[in-house]
């Protein structure tokens, strides 16, 4: 498994005319990690009031919330009693 405080949120691929560090807003995760987000993302997300989380909590955030929605949706079978 790999690191989960690699900083894999700070590489972004960018058109040669967003480049620079001016177009990157830094936001500190509730985990404590540093997100940078460009300019265009993080209004976005400001916008929608979406959290600013990094990769690994919304990976966790997402993994819970499929886990939730499977135990409810799911069949339970039952063997007949006999």
């Amino acid at each position: 498994m790999p690191d989960p405080f690699v900083p894999l949120d700070s590489v972004r691929n960018s058109l040669i005319c967003d480049a620079g560090p001016g177009c990157f807003h830094k936001i500190y995760c509730k985990c404590g990690r540093i997100v940078d987000f460009d300019e265009n993302e993080y209004e976005t997300k400001v916008r929608l009031r979406k959290p600013i989380e990094c990769s690994f909590c919304r990976n966790q955030r997402i993994s819970t919330e499929l886990d939730m929605l499977d135990e409810h949706f799911s069949i339970i079978e039952e063997e007949p009693a006999f």
